[in-house]
């Protein structure tokens, strides 16, 4: 369902789509399968995406940038660069750099957390 979500919005040829939350009602098997399209789709058309998620894991592994917000009222409390070639492969996540980043969005998250 979710994989005919995605090829609906890319169907207009947009330059920017929207995902909110794309994973949140996947298990494990089906979200790397949906992270495997997304990239494919962006690395075929283009497209930029723009991704909502409160999985520190999804957002690294698809961003080339991570932002990071407040509470409320929001505010920008960090932007995260990620440039890890791609296509990026499932693991990835036990890179060196992709571990870094990901440790580094928690500490952010955490500190945004206390204020």
């Amino acid at each position: 369902m979710q994989t005919v979500c995605i090829m609906r919005a890319l169907a207009p040829k947009p330059e920017v789509m929207f995902l909110d939350e794309p994973f949140s009602a996947l298990d494990f098997e089906m979200t790397l399968f949906i992270r495997a399209k997304l990239q494919e789709a962006h690395l075929a058309t283009g497209v930029s995406m723009v991704i909502v998620s409160h999985d520190l894991e999804d957002a690294v592994f698809l961003a080339d940038q991570i932002l990071l917000l407040t509470r409320r009222p929001t505010r920008i409390a960090e932007l995260v660069p990620f440039p890890m070639p791609r296509p990026r492969t499932p693991e990835a996540v036990s890179d060196p750099e992709f571990v870094r980043v990901k440790a580094h969005t928690l500490e952010v998250f955490r500190r945004e957390m206390q204020a």
